[in-house]
């Protein structure tokens, strides 16, 4: 009985080991709406206190704002139509990805 219980064991931890998936990288950023207008996502904890900063398609930067949560939404009503930059940094991490306002 002895013998029956830890083959059945093994056998459960080699069909489960066998089974086991690898865990996808997460990403340090999620795009969770995107508008006309605005753009809302959420960044890794690890950024959280960094900076989120928009820049125009010249690169020129426009706007800096600090990141207190994952969670941020940048509203472009009053910018002129074009294709902006959004850079979330903190420390050497640096996010970058482009938005374009119709």
């Amino acid at each position: 009985m002895k013998n029956f219980t830890s083959l059945l064991v093994m056998l459960t931890v080699a069909v489960s080991i066998c089974f086991a998936k690898p865990k996808e990288p997460k990403s340090d950023i999620k795009i969770i709406t995107v508008k006309s207008h605005s753009v809302y996502f959420k960044v890794d904890h690890s950024f959280v206190g960094g900076t989120v900063e928009v820049y125009d398609a010249s690169q020129k930067l426009l706007e800096t704002e600090k990141l207190p949560h994952t969670h941020a939404m940048i509203i472009f009503n009053d910018k002129p139509s074009g294709k902006y930059f959004v850079k979330v940094r903190k420390g050497r991490k640096v996010i970058e990805f482009g938005y374009v306002h119709i």
